[in-house]
């Protein structure tokens, strides 16, 4: 899943139909608003806000991602008194696939229907509709129907409820009178709104996604660092009540430990971590000791911290990823406060994994440039962005498909004389291994590998780079003399392997109401709004080619294989929802074939490898203290590797309970 799909999971929640409010009857002024919609500094799209003569509400949504995006058109009916008696909603949605999806109210029954889901239940005054599908348009009638309730809390349909938690008010241009809304109960931490002083949407800003009121487009440039502020100060809360500090050394005592560079396990195991290191590993039974912390590991597997080597990390993924046992991130293209965060999740300042690779992303600019990073329209600009990143401690340079292809090689010598690594997409019109031959150290995606196969002349900005992977990916031969001399070449440039194959299963393998199979064992622990956003499906597959979308999935997991028999180094990222899809993709390596040791070694020992540390990934006397405690054992059944009931970051003690507990997130208890 791409970060801006993520970041509209989030939004969705906040996108929700009032089914009542009595300040919006139709003799209330009501003017035509307009939106423009930002991908990072990119005009992408727009949203419009109306009302007619009748009072029917109409809101049109769209925005371009890469080929990718929604249009959406709604339409809000109101009764005299305010209340929603229908709101139907049409277009298609961020994979292009078809949107249909209906509210209404007849005879005091309220009833939904989507492609995605359906339900009815009795009408209350207090009940609001969230809709699946839905735009920023309808966040007015649930702003003004918070505001006007009892405790600025509403129930909401088909489940959960959503609370004001803060008003602040500020100020631009000397005019320009806003305030910015904290919404909470909808997603993993509050959500954020800004209205203006009549009530109405006017924005919502983020370093990868804005949507502002037209004519007040350089306000998104205050407004996104103030939103940004108030989140921060809200996980930095946090982080005082949840991170523990030992004021002792730590045991942990009578444990199974996985040593990551063997791939066995060494049981009933003691290990004592002093400060950030860990301090001594022992099979002797220890005296009792006034001045150690004793946790007891019995029946549990003790681990080295995972890695996840591809993130487009936020503060907010920094909860799920340590809750999950990962204490360790490469990020692979971000804002430029990304150094920041890194600094603050160093510091525990915000809770987090270290962030062990900064990448520097780098595109062309054009209709399909990406959404962050430096974005280029020569060469000189890309050497330019390359020694800026360098000197603000990045270690490797992301390309992506938009940069032309004869600019691959010198942007790579100039990367590599600096020490860097590069990796990425393969550009558009080019296959991968040209883009070896000109320099590559890494691919990102097992898809970019399965189009090494078909064309060079596949305009891979697009969505085609997922669509004719679905399509014929199934007919690869790993037989083929093609495949043999691409493994080959491979192997002779020590290239590593990034799948990220789960993204690959939701994308080509299931409808709308289905869930995504990368998360379907983790959705009813999840907030009912996230957990809404795994039911949206993949790509829309052509009448009667739904077994091959699948086999090509197989085929997928099958490449993944064929590297790994073949000596070819693979890094287990995820490019989805922090934590969980980990776990997720460490669970499809070994149903690619990969035994579940050689996967947590990939998952740990490997990855610090790649990543050019020798503190991190195993467990031995000296090195920093990154642990993970899981109730089970891992090496026999890849399940278990959810199931972590302690993390322990650079010797800091971190309880997933709790800190699931403080998201809305069950534990796996």
């Amino acid at each position: 899943m791409s970060k801006i799909l993520q970041v509209l999971i989030i939004i969705i929640a906040v996108t929700i139909t009032s089914c009542q409010d009595d300040r919006t009857s139709s003799e209330d002024a009501y003017p035509l608003m307009e939106y423009n919609i930002y991908m990072g500094n990119k005009l992408a799209g727009y949203q419009k806000i109306s009302r007619d003569e009748n009072g029917v509400f109409t809101y049109s949504y769209e925005f371009n991602d890469r080929g990718r995006g929604p249009h959406i058109d709604e339409k809000v009916k109101v009764d005299k008194n305010g209340v929603v008696i229908d709101h139907e909603i049409v277009g298609y949605n961020y994979l292009k696939d078809t949107v249909n999806e209906t509210f209404t109210i007849e005879n005091n029954i309220a009833k939904w229907k989507s492609s995605a889901e359906q339900g009815e239940v009795k009408f209350d005054n207090n009940s609001f509709f969230s809709p699946i599908n839905g735009s920023f348009g309808s966040s007015e009638l649930l702003i003004r129907k918070l505001l006007s309730s009892e405790n600025q809390e509403v129930s909401l349909l088909p489940s959960g409820s959503i609370k004001i938690t803060s008003i602040d008010h500020h100020k631009f241009v000397d005019t320009l009178d806003l305030r910015l809304i904290e919404l909470t109960g909808q997603s993993f931490t509050p959500s954020y709104v800004w209205i203006d002083k009549d009530d109405r949407f006017f924005g919502y800003a983020s370093p990868w996604f804005t949507c502002v009121q037209k004519g007040y487009d350089s306000i998104a440039k205050q407004l996104e660092p103030i939103q940004s502020k108030k989140g921060k100060e809200y996980l930095a809360n946090l982080a005082k009540s949840l991170v523990e500090v030992p004021s002792k050394k730590i045991v942990i005592k009578n444990t199974n430990l996985f040593d990551s560079k063997t791939g066995e396990i060494r049981r009933n195991t003691s290990v004592i971590v002093k400060g950030n290191k860990i301090f001594k590993i022992t099979d002797q039974v220890l005296d009792s000791d006034e001045d150690l912390f004793v946790i007891d590991g019995t029946g549990k597997t003790l681990l080295p911290g995972l890695f996840d080597m591809h993130t487009h990390i936020s503060e907010t993924d920094g909860l799920l990823h340590i809750a999950a046992g990962i204490t360790s991130v490469r990020d692979l293209g971000n804002s430029s406060d990304l150094p920041e965060l890194r600094k603050n999740f160093n510091t525990n300042k915000l809770i987090g994994p270290r962030i062990l690779v900064m990448s520097g992303f780098i595109d062309k600019s054009g209709p399909y440039a990406g959404p962050t990073g430096a974005i280029i329209n020569n060469l000189d600009e890309g050497y330019k962005a390359i020694q800026e990143y360098y000197d603000n401690g990045y270690k490797q340079i992301k390309l992506y498909s938009s940069i032309d292809t004869e600019w691959v090689q010198p942007l790579t010598d100039k990367a590599h004389q600096l020490g860097m690594r590069v990796s990425g997409h393969i550009p558009s019109f080019m296959i991968a291994a040209d883009a070896i031959k000109n320099g590559y150290d890494e691919i990102q995606h097992v898809n970019m590998v399965a189009l090494n196969f078909l064309s060079d002349t596949i305009d891979t900005r697009t969505p085609l780079r997922f669509s004719m992977v679905a399509e014929h990916t199934h007919n690869l031969d790993f037989e083929s003399q093609e495949f043999k001399s691409f493994i080959k070449l491979l192997k002779e440039n020590e290239i590593v392997i990034d799948p990220t194959v789960s993204i690959f299963e939701q994308m080509f393998s299931t409808k709308a109401g289905e869930p995504d199979p990368a998360f379907v064992k983790i959705l009813d622990r999840l907030p009912i709004s996230i957990k809404r956003g795994y039911y949206s499906g993949g790509l829309p597959v052509p009448e009667g080619k739904e077994d091959q979308y699948k086999a090509s999935y197989d085929k997928l997991l099958g490449i993944v294989k064929e590297l790994y028999e073949n000596d070819i180094t693979i890094v287990p990222g995820t490019d989805a929802m922090a934590g969980f899809g980990l776990h997720a993709e460490l669970e499809n390596y070994v149903k690619a074939g990969i035994p579940e040791e050689k996967v947590l070694q990939i998952a740990t020992s490997i990855s610090a490898k790649v990543c050019g540390t020798d503190n991190l990934g195993s467990v031995e006397e000296g090195k920093i203290a990154d642990l993970i405690l899981v109730d089970g054992n891992p090496v026999e059944n890849i399940e278990d590797i959810r199931k972590v009931v302690l993390t322990i970051k650079d010797g800091n003690l971190f309880k997933p309970e709790e800190l699931y507990k403080a998201i809305g997130v069950k534990h796996f208890k």
